[in-house]
């Protein structure tokens, strides 16, 4: 449902973009063969020798008018030769400096002298060969565009001077109270997470306490602090970009290469609410009064997938555009026959199959009534192979540990990979708060999510599921109903922050730090872990998990 916030907005824009997403159904030198030189060829040796300088310093002798040729050389000028020697030297040297400055610099400072780290960085991190793209400027006015739109509509809501630091422009050590955070019932009663469509001239301010750096120009800055395992926001690289300009502004680039035939594993539910669990030995061995969570798995081709996610968006926008177009997919999927094929993390639901639900053929007024998020799972054993993981590592090379030019900042510890893995989410869909053993790396290439972030320290007040449960990890209440939160009195005083990311986003998220997920729109997302670290620990087995 639409939300009407406050105050009106300087530019305002209209969603156009999301609409106009899918509306696009020296020749080589001669040389004289020597013979051997061994002992009884030494003589024929030098005989070629002499006979090829002879040759080679008759070409350069030259006759004068009067026949004679001029065999002394013509004495050098050293002052001359000095001034020819500086001159060619500072045409050199200014030359690289005006090539490096049109393709490294940076804008309004690319008067700015570029240290010995910074100039190792910007060998290794500038896109070559076929990755060299230059925009457009129709890309960048769509950039623009984008732009504009964000940050109109997303707002922080406190400024440096209450922060302590400015979040686009963050000092080079991570300040003490970094990230700044506030109480649970503050930030979501500010923005409850079931509001997830927000129009022009409205707007929405963001509780956000994290830093955003732009790659091309605090490069060294966000390395800082992912070495010191604090969380934040980096865009503007250029590889990540090209994904962007491919799976979000080509209408039919990811629809063309996963089709709308082969069934990708797709979670689905008849609410908005999606939370892990997994029962081993099925029902049988589940806690007391359990009661299995609404949402479980199918498959499903990414064409219908789509499909369902646009009509999502077109009935929150009151498109009548994008609403044909649904409408035009919808019959295009019914026409054709014979469509089905045989189609992980580690996948939900019950490990048993006497007590799996079957997979029923659903109506379509029941497939437009629930909500699905579509889910590959990449690993580099079948990149090797082929098939769709080969696609993902091609397409994201900062996320494939063996592309160490790429990846290294992206991909901590290459040796702890545990694969790729992308969920698109449809407007609406809110994944459950929960923290993951491991540092992670999550990009977004198309749409906007909200990420509502907590320090491992909150764990105790998080309101966790136990160990043994069947969805642990993962907080016990609806953080979108305050009603709920009376349960646990200790989950208001939780402290959390929050940032809402967009296309070319990508948010590096530190070991056991807490995540709450809002779909804001038809978006597309995959993320990366690489190692676990140790500074957080001592929280988590507070908490009672080792």
């Amino acid at each position: 449902r639409p939300f009407f916030g406050k105050g009106p907005v300087s530019s305002p824009l209209s969603n156009h973009k999301i609409t106009q997403y899918y509306l696009l159904s020296n020749k080589a030198a001669a040389t004289v063969p020597f013979p051997k030189n061994d002992g009884s060829t030494n003589n024929m040796a030098l005989e070629h020798r002499r006979t090829a300088a002879s040759s080679l310093q008759g070409k350069t002798n030259r006759k004068s008018k009067s026949g004679t040729v001029k065999r002394r050389r013509r004495k050098s000028d050293p002052n001359k030769a000095a001034c020819i020697a500086a001159a060619t030297f500072a045409t050199v040297f200014l030359s690289i400096g005006i090539v490096a400055n049109h393709f490294l610099g940076k804008g309004d400072d690319s008067n700015t002298i570029v240290s010995a780290s910074s100039r190792r960085f910007l060998k290794e991190w500038t896109p070559k060969g076929k990755n060299m793209e230059i925009m457009s400027s129709q890309d960048a006015q769509i950039l623009k565009q984008k732009e504009d739109r964000y940050h109109s509509l997303y707002r922080p809501k406190f400024d440096e001077k209450t922060l302590g630091y400015d979040i686009y422009n963050c000092p080079p050590q991570p300040p003490e109270n970094y990230p700044m955070a506030w109480k649970t019932s503050e930030v979501l009663l500010n923005w409850n997470p079931n509001d997830v469509t927000t129009m022009a001239p409205n707007y929405r301010e963001v509780y956000q306490g994290l830093c955003v750096f732009d790659y091309e120009k605090h490069y060294e800055i966000a390395l800082t602090y992912r070495n010191l395992e604090k969380p934040f926001v980096i865009r503007n690289d250029p590889k990540v970009m090209a994904v962007v300009r491919k799976w979000d502004d080509d209408p039919e680039y990811l629809h063309k290469v996963l089709g709308d035939v082969e069934e990708y594993r797709t979670e689905r539910s008849p609410v908005n609410q999606f939370m892990w669990y997994r029962l081993r030995g099925g029902k049988s061995n589940s806690p007391a009064g359990y009661q299995v969570p609404p949402n479980d798995e199918t498959e499903m081709p990414f064409g219908e997938w789509l499909e369902h996610a646009l009509d999502k968006d077109a009935k929150a926008l009151g498109s009548v555009e994008l609403a044909a177009r649904v409408k035009a997919m919808k019959e295009r999927r019914l026409s054709r026959a014979g469509n089905k094929s045989e189609g992980g993390d580690e996948p939900l639901g019950i490990d048993d199959e006497d007590n799996k639900e079957q997979d029923d053929e659903e109506s379509e007024e029941s497939k437009e009534s629930k909500w699905y998020y579509f889910r590959i799972n990449a690993a580099l054993k079948g990149a090797k192979k082929g098939r769709i993981d080969k696609f993902v590592y091609d397409e994201l090379s900062f996320f494939d540990p063996r592309k160490r030019e790429d990846s290294s900042f992206y991909i901590v510890d290459p040796k702890e990979e545990r694969g790729i893995n992308c969920r698109f989410g449809m407007r609406g869909v809110i994944a459950a708060n929960h923290f993951d053993m491991s540092r992670n790396m999550i990009a977004i290439f198309g749409g906007e999510r909200r990420y509502v972030l907590g320090h491992p320290s909150q764990c105790s007040k998080m309101a966790l599921y136990p160990r043994g449960h069947p969805s642990l990890r993962h907080s016990a209440i609806d953080w979108s109903n305050p009603t709920e939160w009376d349960k646990h009195p200790e989950f208001k005083e939780a402290l959390i922050n929050e940032v809402v990311m967009h296309a070319g986003d990508v948010l590096y998220l530190p070991t056991s730090w807490f995540h709450y997920i809002v779909n804001l729109g038809l978006n597309f997302q995959c993320n990366a872990r690489s190692g676990i670290t140790e500074e957080n620990a001592h929280h988590i087995k507070k908490c009672g998990f080792a």
